[in-house]
């Protein structure tokens, strides 16, 4: 037979003692492990600030127009109209002085060089 001694018993009547212990100590809550809640913590995104640059300043040469002067720099002509107050497209005139809206940041990079080892 398997079990032959007291002590075989013995280890046998803890461990089915200790088993039936735990299941009832679990079905009633009577965990010893402190019990814990989460909490909702709200973050905040840092602020940044944004850096003053001066705007861009672009003096009329002869034969530009001011279709040309946006295409070339990228920018929209009714912007550009509106920053330095022209009513008239056609009306742009060489030594003119205008102003460029401020850049948005974006700088272009060139692809990399260097080789894959």
């Amino acid at each position: 037979m398997f079990l032959r001694g007291r002590l075989q018993w013995s280890l046998l009547a803890v461990t089915v003692i200790s088993g039936l212990l735990s299941l009832i100590f679990a079905q009633v809550g009577l965990d010893s492990s402190p019990t814990t809640t989460t909490v909702p913590v709200e973050t905040t995104v840092p602020v940044t600030t944004t850096i003053y640059t001066a705007p861009v300043r672009y003096i009329v040469q002869l034969g530009d127009t001011l279709f040309s002067i946006a295409e070339n720099n990228r920018l929209d002509m009714r912007v550009l109209m509106e920053m330095n107050g022209i009513t008239n497209p056609d009306r742009v005139e060489a030594g003119q002085e205008l102003i460029f809206p401020p850049a948005n940041g974006f700088v272009p990079v060139a692809p990399s060089t260097t080789m894959k080892p």
